[in-house]
């Protein structure tokens, strides 16, 4: 049940579901299940780098974008202009 439960937080990665099942880990009985669940814990680690690495390149790009953003607006100075 949990690997199984385990499986589907991979593939839709859903990051608060596999924090959550990687916190309440039950104790395994059998070799396969420990190799299964090894194999998940290496995939679940190799999904959440990937998700980090897009979160910074995500990042970069928006400060990016808001530096050129400010380089281009023009500031109005407040002058009262009396004579006209």
């Amino acid at each position: 049940m949990w690997l199984n439960e385990f499986k589907v937080a991979i593939v839709t990665k859903d990051t608060k579901k596999i924090n959550s099942l990687m916190a309440s880990m039950p104790q395994f009985e059998e070799l396969a299940e420990m190799e299964e669940a090894f194999y998940l814990f290496q995939q679940a680690d190799k999904l959440l780098n990937e998700l980090k690495d897009e979160t910074a390149k995500t990042m970069k790009k928006l400060r990016d974008n808001i530096s050129f953003i400010e380089s281009t607006y023009t500031k109005n100075t407040s002058k009262l202009d009396i004579m006209q």
